[in-house]
């Protein structure tokens, strides 16, 4: 997957200060780990030794039960691929429930200087979800910093429209006070004018919307956003959760350093 590579620069303050502090810590354990195994091994060898069989069969458990999990997930994955979302919505529904028509989702693409081949691939398979036409709004969340960002968008919503129940874009103006120019910033702007285009100025009920954030490369199962359809129609705590779907990192693999790739 691929990130937001935005640049940004700001002043020294106390509070950023800190923040280094902090993200030195791993890095510094990591650095006091080598240096104590070294001084071990010189005035205390038997304790490095067991010290270090131990956490030898720590990380075997911990792989081993990561290929439980992983053989459990995968198991999972494919019963849920082959369900009958419309059956499930009938099963799990209650009083407490959505209509399964009135789930609309909103999802948001943030990217900067990201290639058009690779954003039309991303969304000629949104396209495909059962419910692409009725129920998925498309928010392409672009740069200001990005020249040419806009036109880009808008060849891509003038492409994609009829796909989709609606396309928007937004694009985060750059410099806004008290920000730093970064991914999240530019979901938080994002959010905000989809927000004000579907619910405030349409007929979109807020109770009834789903906010999905993506990477610009990410490609879902085409049964993802009716399942997710069903999962927040039918839970009763749909307003506290976060759904988090199974992530396989192998769409780029061949892309990759090969280094990276291993």
């Amino acid at each position: 997957m691929s990130a937001v590579k935005v640049r940004y620069t700001t002043t020294r303050s106390p509070k950023l200060l800190r923040t280094r502090f902090l993200d030195m810590i791993p890095g510094g354990l990591a650095w006091l780990g080598m240096v104590l195994t070294v001084l071990g091994a010189i005035i205390a060898p038997l304790w490095v030794i067991w010290s270090v069989a131990l956490l030898a069969c720590y990380v075997a458990g911990r792989f081993v039960l990561a290929s439980i999990a992983a053989l459990w997930g995968l198991r999972l994955v494919r019963q849920w691929a082959a369900m009958d979302w419309s059956m499930a919505y009938m099963q799990r529904a209650t009083a407490d429930s959505l209509p399964l028509d009135a789930v609309q989702h909103m999802v948001i693409i943030p990217n900067y200087e990201e290639n058009s081949a690779v954003l039309r691939r991303t969304l000629t398979h949104l396209a495909q979800q059962k419910n692409a036409q009725t129920a998925l709004t498309i928010v392409l969340a672009m740069e200001g910093v990005e020249a040419g960002a806009r036109a880009k968008a808008d060849q891509l919503r003038a492409e994609f429209a009829p796909a989709f129940a609606q396309v928007i874009v937004t694009i985060h103006p750059a410099h806004q006070p008290h920000e730093l120019q970064c991914k999240s910033a530019n979901l938080a702007w994002a959010v905000q004018q989809a927000k004000r285009i579907l619910v405030d100025e349409g007929q979109i009920d807020l109770d009834h919307v789903v906010v999905t954030t993506m990477d610009a490369d990410t490609i879902w199962h085409p049964h993802y956003f009716a399942s997710l359809s069903v999962l927040f129609a039918t839970d009763p705590q749909r307003y506290q959760t976060y759904w988090q779907a199974p992530i396989r990192y192998h769409g780029n693999v061949w892309a990759v350093n090969p280094l990276m790739r291993l």
